[in-house]
């Protein structure tokens, strides 16, 4: 298991967050085509940090109520301030994203999100991770993933490499160094696999910019 983050390592890592702004789009992407299908009453953000994916989804859709779920209590300070103005739509949720099934969350969920997260799991933890949220969910309910994912040694490193000349320079080194990965992400294929294990089949990508990935899966 990927090793846990210190709070020192998460106030660290929203300081440096160097992704926030160019990742406006795919979350309100995500959230307008979750739109096409229909209300949307249960939202959960797993590993929902500053709450700003989350946030998105629960501006959408203003009946909705939101779970939101991580593990460090210095994101949790960081999200109330982010979410206040949702009040008591908002429940608080602390907990490790390695054992989903062990939290007691609602089950007939209708949207599970996830965001720059799953990109620290190994393989058997990505699967675990995917049949866990498949559990949660309604038939017809949504995975929604924005996640980094590996391309192979080339394209990996000219894609993370040409990122660096879209931010600003004081910027360019931050995020990366903030915290620590002890191994590749997982690919794209392991996505859609570990999904499909989990008996969902109809998965999209709907953005991409370099090696970030918004994918989008919809539960039989």
């Amino acid at each position: 298991m990927a090793r846990t983050w210190s709070e020192d390592e998460a106030a660290g890592w929203l300081n440096a967050d160097s992704q926030r702004e160019m990742l406006d789009l795919p979350r309100r992407i995500a959230a307008s085509i979750v739109s096409q299908e229909g209300a949307v009453s249960r939202i959960l953000d797993i590993a929902s940090g500053p709450g700003t994916f989350l946030r998105v989804f629960l501006e959408m859709f203003p009946s909705s109520i939101g779970i939101w779920h991580d593990a460090s209590e210095t994101m949790k300070a960081s999200a109330e301030g982010m979410l206040a103005k949702f009040g008591s739509r908002i429940t608080w949720v602390t907990g490790d994203m390695y054992n989903i099934s062990s939290l007691n969350l609602p089950t007939d969920l209708d949207v599970v999100l996830t965001s720059r997260a799953t990109h620290h799991f190994a393989s058997d933890e990505l699967y675990r991770f995917y049949s866990d949220v498949a559990n949660l969910i309604r038939p017809g309910g949504w995975i929604v993933n924005l996640d980094h994912t590996y391309l192979g040694p080339r394209w990996d490193h000219l894609f993370r490499t040409a990122r660096k000349d879209l931010l600003p320079r004081g910027k360019r080194n931050q995020g990366e160094s903030s915290h620590e990965h002890s191994r590749s992400a997982p690919e794209l294929s392991d996505h859609v696999a570990a999904l499909g294990a989990a008996g969902i089949t109809d998965i999209e990508t709907a953005w991409q910019a370099y090696y970030t990935f918004l994918i989008l899966a919809k539960k039989p």
